[in-house]
């Protein structure tokens, strides 16, 4: 059995194909508890607000780049003002994909078992189905070899929060660092 936020999901039926664009979508011969499960993970997902939510293009106060290469950001830790909105522009110079996620440690821990459950599940994580898990929330993208992507990301709490690359292994080896917000 594989534990994800909390939740248990058979990997025989999580390995099912849920249908409507979205990694954890209902339907498609999905039990009703089962489209359940699937709808809280995504909601959990979703749930950014103990450290932000997604920012405004015409609100940011500046912007910050941040290159990933093999297995580290080039970046350890960044300091912000609450209210702050900010423009993240993420380059892979990597010769592997990577993901970058702003959270707090419950949200990153919530995402790593995310991306274990969906590397169980054989799926890709470097998908339209992955960053359309993450689309509503703003605060993770992936990129493939080369790519450049940007979050435009408001942070609306004081504290230590973190961003970091949920990739299995990646995270636990030092692919992550800090931000503080006062």
């Amino acid at each position: 059995m594989a534990a994800v936020m909390g939740l248990t999901v058979s990997p025989a039926i999580a390995a099912q194909d849920h249908g409507h664009g979205s990694v954890h979508g209902a339907g498609h011969g999905m039990s009703q508890d089962m489209a359940e499960m699937m709808k809280e993970m995504d909601r959990q997902m979703a749930d950014t607000s103990a450290f932000g939510r997604k920012g405004d293009i015409s609100k940011v106060t500046r912007t910050v780049i941040i290159e990933a290469s093999e297995i580290r950001f080039d970046t350890a830790e960044l300091d912000f003002k609450v209210g702050e909105t900010i423009r993240f522009v993420i380059v892979n110079n990597g010769e592997q994909p990577h993901e970058f996620t702003i959270g707090d440690a419950a949200y990153q821990e919530r995402a790593r078992q995310a991306m274990a459950h969906m590397i169980e599940m054989g799926m890709d994580p470097v998908t339209p189905e992955h960053a359309a898990m993450h689309a509503s929330a703003g605060n993770t993208v992936t990129l493939d070899v080369g790519d450049t992507k940007e979050i435009v990301w408001t942070f609306t709490e004081t504290g230590s929060f973190e961003f970091s690359c949920n990739l299995i292994g990646h995270s636990e080896v030092g692919m992550k660092g800090g931000i503080v917000v006062n």
